[in-house]
C-alpha cells in the first residue's frame, strides 16, 4: 500500500507540477475579477449621468490630443494591415486577421476617454475639430456605431471566411469614416 504510505518524499517536481495546475485558474480568476470590477466601474458612471467628455483621466489637454493621436495611429495601423488582406494585397492569414480584429476591438474604446471638455486646447495641434462639443451626443452615437462595427467584425474573423469577413470590414471602414466627415479636419 505505498499509495497510503507517507514517507515526505515529494519531489520538487511534484509540488511545481500542482502549483503550474493552480496557475491558471488563479490568473482567470483574477482577469474575471478585474473585468468584473471594470464593469462595475462604468455601470456605476453611466448610472450617475457622467459624460465622458465631463469625466477624463486627462487634466492636461495637450495631454489628451497626444493620447488620442498615438491610440487612433495604433487604430488605423491595425486597419491598414487587415485591408491589406480584404483587397488581396497580401496572403489572408486566418489567425493574424483574427488578432489584428481583437486589438483594433480594443483599442476602438481607448481614444474616446481622451476627448476632455471642449475649448481651445482641446483641438490645438489636432484634427478634431471644436463642432464635436457642440453636437457630442452625435458624437457618441458615431463611436457606439464605429464600436459596434468593430464588434460584428470581430464575430466576422471568427468564421475565417473573407467573404463573412469583407462585409463587416466595409461595415466598419464606412463607420470610420462618418465620424471623419463632420469630427476630422483633413
Amino acid at each position: 500500500m505505498k499509495f497510503l504510505h507517507n514517507d515526505n518524499k515529494s519531489t520538487r517536481q511534484d509540488k511545481d507540477h500542482s502549483m503550474k495546475n493552480t496557475q491558471p485558474a488563479r490568473s482567470l480568476t483574477v482577469r474575471v475579477l478585474l473585468a468584473s470590477m471594470a464593469g462595475l466601474t462604468l455601470l456605476t458612471g453611466a448610472a450617475v449621468g457622467i459624460n465622458t467628455a465631463q469625466a477624463s483621466a486627462f487634466t492636461n489637454a495637450s495631454d489628451a490630443v497626444e493620447y488620442r493621436q498615438k491610440t487612433f495611429s495604433l487604430i488605423r495601423e491595425n486597419f491598414q494591415y487587415m485591408a491589406s488582406m480584404v483587397r488581396g494585397e497580401r496572403d489572408f492569414d486566418a489567425e493574424m486577421f483574427k488578432t489584428r480584429a481583437n486589438t483594433l476591438y480594443h483599442l476602438s474604446h481607448v481614444p474616446f476617454e481622451a476627448f476632455t471638455g471642449a475649448g481651445e486646447n482641446a483641438t490645438a495641434n489636432s484634427d478634431a475639430l471644436p463642432v464635436i462639443w457642440e453636437n457630442w451626443s452625435d458624437f457618441e452615437a458615431k463611436r457606439d456605431t464605429f464600436q459596434a462595427a468593430v464588434k460584428e467584425l470581430v464575430a466576422a474573423a471568427e468564421s475565417e471566411n473573407m467573404r463573412e469577413i469583407r462585409p463587416k470590414f466595409m461595415d466598419t471602414a464606412r463607420s470610420c469614416q462618418q465620424c471623419h466627415q463632420g469630427y476630422r479636419a483633413d
